[in-house]
């Protein structure tokens, strides 16, 4: 997996560099890398008898791409990085969760995605070096590690492998706004705020019995545009 995702990126890098050293479709495109720490992951349930649990840190880095429009202040905003993510739920039904026949269930997720945003970026005029943008979307991530640390009644255990009992694939909504400044010529600071409002069931497995558990994320936007 680990050699997979390394080839994958180094694939996309490098088509990208080609892009960039010409254009796509007669509009530039700019390149960067970013690292995002996100300051809150919860595990949104949607059902009677679970509750959000605590929230953890977690961090989203990568590759990000701008493929500018017909002017410099919109861009079709894409790229590929891996998302971090680790939060937990709160199971009060003995007949739910993954380790059923407690009604004092307690689940910590911590998940990696190889995710790939989809967004419309809008810019601002630039003014001396600075502007704003916002960003609207969606994002696709293929899941590439899950692991379990769970409390269910007298029974615990940590660092759990549940690959197969969590869905392979992350989708929602993504927004974002924030600002860029210019250091240099063609070198771009990049920085702002983005929600990621999960639409796919994590959980998506009849070993929980727990119908839908979304993921919610909300990160800073760090990054540099060459």
């Amino acid at each position: 997996m680990k050699k997979s995702l390394l080839l994958t990126m180094v694939c996309l890098l490098t088509g990208m560099s080609l892009f960039a050293q010409r254009s796509f479709y007669g509009r530039p495109v700019r390149l960067g890398f970013k690292v995002d720490p996100v300051f809150v992951n919860t595990l949104r349930p949607l059902e009677n008898g679970l509750e959000k649990g605590s929230s953890g840190f977690g961090v989203n880095y990568g590759l990000m791409a701008d493929v500018q429009f017909s002017d410099t202040r919109g861009a079709f905003a894409t790229g590929l990085e891996v998302a971090h993510a680790s939060s937990s739920i709160l199971i009060k039904d003995a007949a739910k969760g993954l380790y059923s026949g407690s009604d004092n269930q307690e689940y910590k997720l911590k998940l990696q995605y190889l995710q790939i945003p989809l967004s419309v970026k809008l810019k601002t005029n630039d003014q001396n070096g600075f502007r704003w943008w916002g960003q609207f979307g969606t994002y696709m991530g293929a899941l590439i590690g899950s692991r379990l640390d769970y409390t269910s009644g007298a029974k615990s255990e940590d660092n759990v492998n549940i690959m197969k009992k969590t869905n392979k694939v992350n989708m929602g909504l993504l927004l974002g706004a924030g600002g860029e400044y210019r250091l240099a010529e063609k070198t771009d600071l990049y920085f702002g705020v983005g929600f990621e409002n999960g639409f796919t069931d994590i959980t998506k497995n009849k070993d929980w019995n727990d119908d839908k558990v979304a993921l919610n994320r909300w990160a800073l936007r760090l990054g540099v545009f060459f």
